[in-house]
């Protein structure tokens, strides 16, 4: 009888370890990446909503059509079943006929730790031009 002793085909329990250390190591990295991944997006997210606000409050001052008055008000609104809250602050300008406005928005949970902040600028509204006075454009001709 001849018996053989050849070495045992296969992986020893210690290369076992260090492979599954290094695919541990790799996994974290990967995940760590989604994560940070994920953050980002969530941020931008919120961040360009509350620009979003922003925005639409300057746009609603010009579209009123109203002298916005110089000082301070806040006011909450709801967008993507959140709810923000919005601070602005009006002051005069350099001319007399213009305002500066700054919309602050944070969410509604905390007040105090502001998003984004937006400027706009407001002119005074102006009179049309008396009746035969050009300014500068042609009316269209009567559609036939």
């Amino acid at each position: 009888m001849r018996e053989h002793s050849s070495p045992a085909a296969g992986f020893t329990l210690l290369e076992v370890m260090v492979a599954l250390v290094i695919v541990a190591l790799g996994l974290m990295a990967a995940f760590g990446q989604v994560n940070q991944s994920l953050n980002a997006a969530s941020r931008l997210r919120t961040m360009t909503l509350a620009h979003w606000i922003a925005v639409d409050q300057i746009t609603r001052l010009r579209v009123l059509g109203e002298f916005p008055a110089i000082g301070s008000s806040s006011d909450e609104v709801e967008m993507a079943n959140t709810r923000w809250i919005y601070k602005t602050k009006v002051t005069k300008a350099d001319l007399e006929t213009l305002r500066v406005v700054d919309v602050s928005v944070a969410l509604a949970d905390s007040p105090d730790s502001v998003i984004t902040t937006v400027t706009g600028v407001i002119g005074a509204p102006q009179a049309p031009p008396p009746p035969g006075v050009n300014v500068g454009w042609a009316p269209l001709p009567p559609a036939s």
